[in-house]
């Protein structure tokens, strides 16, 4: 009985040095520039650092900031004023895809809802 607690303890405490040594933020999220499906001149740059911009031909539209937690991607602020709103995403290794979490509807940003409401973007090489 005793040597069943002890074990028990000991498990749960390796199980929690492990959850506490495990991956956060935007480790899984791609970086990198990436083309709108049906227009390679639209699109967005994801920086390490949690920026991004939304280029159209030569021209920078948007910038702003994001986090990642997860599937969930939120553009946390933008310099449209948008405020935040999250999207679950989907990453193929080529393919990135994103989705409301909530109502689309519910956007006051008609651009953030023509750019991420289920669109899918190409890693450009």
């Amino acid at each position: 009985m005793k040597k069943t607690f002890v074990s028990t303890i000991i498990a749960l405490l390796l199980s929690l040095m492990l959850v506490g040594c495990g991956s956060s933020g935007n480790s899984e999220f791609p970086i990198g520039k990436f083309v709108k499906s049906n227009n390679e001149n639209h699109g967005f740059i994801f920086n390490d650092d949690e920026t991004f911009s939304v280029f159209d031909g030569s021209i920078t539209i948007v910038n702003g900031t994001y986090s990642v937690k997860g599937d969930i991607f939120t553009d946390e602020s933008n310099s449209q004023g948008c405020p935040p709103l999250s999207f679950k995403y989907t990453f193929d290794g080529t393919n990135l895809t994103f989705n409301y979490v909530g109502n689309p509807a519910d956007d006051p940003c008609d651009g953030r809802r023509t750019d991420l409401n289920n669109q899918t973007y190409i890693l450009s090489k």
